[in-house]
């Protein structure tokens, strides 16, 4: 009778294989869970226009769209740059063209 001590490292092989496909598991989740980036209507896309326009430091929330996913943020903004046409918020760069809602809290 052979013992483990007999098979050295060949008897956890099979573990090996599911940790590399715990990886691609993970992926394969991660893509199946991405949403379309939702549509904003035209009033609501004025509506958060009018905040950045007259922005007074005050809190905010602001939701964005990146990857498939929605995230959201919340506190001061740091800075809106309109020539790039990004809001810099927590460290992160937010195109405009990712922002799906903001609100004043």
């Amino acid at each position: 009778m052979m013992g483990a001590s007999d098979r050295g490292m060949v008897k956890y092989q099979p573990y090996k294989s599911l940790v590399e496909q715990s990886a691609i598991l993970s992926r394969m989740l991660y893509e199946k869970n991405k949403r379309p980036k939702p549509l904003i209507s035209s009033d609501r896309a004025e509506e958060i226009n009018e905040i950045l326009v007259h922005y007074a430091h005050e809190d905010v929330r602001l939701e964005y769209w990146d990857d498939g996913y929605r995230y959201a943020l919340f506190g001061i903004m740091d800075r809106i740059d309109v020539s790039r046409r990004t809001i810099q918020m927590e460290g992160k760069s937010i195109p405009f063209s990712k922002l799906v809602n903001l609100e004043r809290l």
